[in-house]
């Protein structure tokens, strides 16, 4: 009997520990190493170790947002673009933290467009646009961050992207196979599709955001962590702890890359093991240590979003001090 007493005081006083970690949901726009520092953070059980149970949940595109708007999911890892269109529409989201910096976005064009054109990769800017005229191009959708970053490069060859650039509209896998089919000039897009097609002698890297060619757009940041402004108001701890993780596995990363590209092997199934390395490589430029947001990053966020077609001027916001907090990141 007394067995049976000390083991039920025991469970009594186990059990309310067990419910007491903090639970969180996060919706990804897609499986992409533009999400690597979620795929750490789960995979090295940095947010169990700080108490936070975290759901990741695959959510195409805008769907991530939509989640996270809706109260499906608690947070969204979302680019600063969509998270400064979302406040402009009245759809207050509030981004907690940082997660990738730099512009993740890059244009191939094909080796026979180039060589035609009389263009590599090390040509004047002007000339590389400039090459684009007539040409055929896949973004994912429109008015994305690929199809903003075409239209961005035409323009600095004096090309209206709207009359002399064909869009079309493919899948990133899809693209790269109607590339090496010649049914298109160029693919806009991100990793690793865009280095896939670079290694397989498919095209030159005529611009790219990862490699650093538009220094003037500096700083920016590509993926946001957001969530609802009243959430972290009501769950302090929730946010803390899940950008602790994050700012985890950034350290993780610099510190241990090999053993993340392993993790990361696991996650993207199937993907060329070079490619991988290589693309790692590159995105591990614009991983902070830090997620604490730089300010700096809305005003040229916006002036690409202008320059790029997705924003109107008129539509600028004029202040971003209510779409963006630091108080839960160190």
């Amino acid at each position: 009997m007394r067995k049976l007493l000390a083991a039920t005081l025991v469970a009594l006083c186990v059990a309310p520990t067990a419910r007491a970690a903090d639970e969180a949901s996060v919706a990804l726009p897609a499986v992409s190493l533009n999400f690597t520092p979620n795929y750490i953070a789960d995979a090295m059980g940095f947010w169990k170790e700080l108490g936070l149970e975290v759901k990741l949940t695959q959510l195409g595109g805008i769907q991530a947002m939509n989640a996270m708007l809706s109260g499906s999911v608690e947070f969204s890892n979302s680019s600063l673009a969509t998270i400064i269109r979302a406040n402009i529409r009245g759809q207050k989201v509030l981004a907690i933290g940082t997660a990738l910096d730099g512009i993740m976005q890059e244009l191939v064009l094909s080796t026979a467009a180039a060589k035609a054109a009389g263009v590599t990769e090390t040509s004047p800017i002007d000339k590389k646009a400039a090459a684009l005229r007539g040409k055929k191009i896949t973004v994912d959708s429109p008015n994305t961050l690929p199809h903003a970053m075409v239209r961005y490069v035409a323009r600095k060859g004096g090309i209206d992207p709207e009359r002399e650039i064909t869009f079309a509209s493919m899948q990133p896998e899809a693209a790269v196979a109607a590339l090496k089919g010649g049914s298109v000039d160029g693919i806009a897009g991100g990793m690793p599709q865009t280095v896939q097609a670079v290694r397989d002698g498919l095209g030159i890297l005529l611009a790219s955001g990862v490699r650093g060619d538009f220094p003037e757009l500096l700083p920016v940041s590509n993926n946001m962590i957001v969530t609802r402004p009243e959430f972290c108001e009501k769950k302090p701890s929730v946010c803390e702890k899940l950008m602790a993780g994050y700012a985890k596995a950034g350290t993780y990363m610099h510190e241990h890359p090999k053993e993340s590209v392993e993790i990361l092997k696991k996650r993207m199934a199937g993907m060329d093991e070079a490619v991988l390395a290589e693309s790692f490589e590159r995105i591990l430029k614009w991983t902070p240590k830090s997620t604490r947001i730089n300010e700096a990053v809305f005003p040229n966020s916006q002036e690409f979003m202008v320059a790029g077609g997705m924003l109107k001027a008129e539509e600028k916001l004029s202040s971003f001090k209510d779409i963006y907090t630091n108080k839960y990141t160190k």
